[in-house]
């Protein structure tokens, strides 16, 4: 028998879990478990990226910045993985053009990962968790998509003004124009705090 690594005893553990369930219930359980489990250790390789990425800057002494997009490589698809819901309009028109839209724009949530590390007050793991509580795609209609790009709004990469990274929500960049997110079951998404 081969020798087991965490990855697989967590599985073993998962399944001895999911014996513990209802097999009507067992497979969306199983499921969602394994994506988060799956979201939490990607989340974690993230945030350790990003400390190289700074240190190795640092040792060279030249700026290579990052590319905010790597993030969507690796929770890909994101469709499985962070979808969060999409807008009352689009729910209640599915006819309507549509876009995919970062609840907390990819490039605001790296630049804000960024400084975090480079202040040098928070573990890999806190910063991993507030990662993960930030991460999340919803569909909204071209319209929608407009209004929360324009310069008017100031919100195509950006939070509200005054808004603040792990402390307020992070749907609040969908409510500043409007947006009610709805689940695929028709239930308000009211938070993302602590979801």
């Amino acid at each position: 028998m081969s020798e087991l690594n965490s990855g697989d005893l967590f599985f073993e553990e998962l399944h001895d879990q999911a014996n513990l369930v209802p097999e009507t219930q067992q497979n969306t359980i199983d499921h969602k478990i394994v994506i988060d489990e799956h979201i939490k250790r990607t989340s974690y390789v993230i945030i350790q990226h990003l400390r190289n990425v700074v240190s190795f800057q640092d040792k060279v002494k030249m700026p290579w910045g990052y590319h905010s997009r790597f993030i969507e490589r690796l929770l890909h698809p994101e469709d499985k993985l962070i979808y969060k819901g999409k807008s009352q309009a689009l729910f209640n028109d599915m006819n309507l053009a549509r876009r995919k839209e970062h609840i907390v724009p990819m490039n605001y949530l790296m630049y804000e990962l960024w400084r975090l590390i480079e202040e040098d007050n928070h573990t890999d793991q806190e910063l991993s968790s507030l990662l993960q509580s930030h991460l999340g795609i919803a569909y909204i209609t071209q319209d929608e998509a407009k209004r929360l790009d324009g310069k008017e709004t100031g919100l195509k990469c950006a939070m509200p003004t005054g808004w603040h990274l792990g402390v307020d929500d992070p749907l609040d960049r969908l409510k500043a124009i409007g947006i009610v997110l709805f689940n695929d079951n028709g239930q308000e998404v009211k938070t993302l705090i602590n979801v």
